[in-house]
């Protein structure tokens, strides 16, 4: 799954459009998606999901939700992490002792493949 967040619905469409999906069938958004932000996507990739935070959910056309399904893309709420961040070095480090490299645990936790990098290969003192 990929993961774009962004302030504003302009800075979502920037990343939508410089975002390489590849084969990707999943993504993950943090704002209501609107006609233009559908359109960007499905001019971008060939994604197949969509989340979206369960409060943007709600605020989501139900016509445009009709709309995508009856292209059979599937817009579904996810539940999100709210709250003080967990520690990113134990989670990391626990990956890492799974030979998980920093791509896939960046990947699999959505940290920043550079900040995975630096607790992964930062020196134990």
């Amino acid at each position: 799954m990929i993961t774009i967040r962004g302030k504003s619905k302009r800075e979502l469409l920037e990343k939508i459009d410089n975002t390489d999906f590849g084969e990707e069938e999943e993504l993950y958004i943090n704002k209501e998606l609107t006609k233009d932000l559908a359109i960007n996507i499905l001019e971008s990739s060939d994604i197949e999901n969509i989340y979206l935070p369960k409060s943007m959910y709600g605020r989501t056309s139900k016509k445009l939700i009709k709309a995508l399904e009856e292209i059979e893309i599937t817009i579904k709420p996810k539940n999100t992490q709210t709250g003080r961040p967990t520690d990113k070095k134990e989670i990391i480090l626990n990956l890492k002792k799974e030979n998980k490299t920093p791509k896939e645990i960046a990947k699999i936790t959505g940290i920043n493949l550079k900040t995975v990098e630096y607790h992964y290969y930062k020196k134990v003192r």
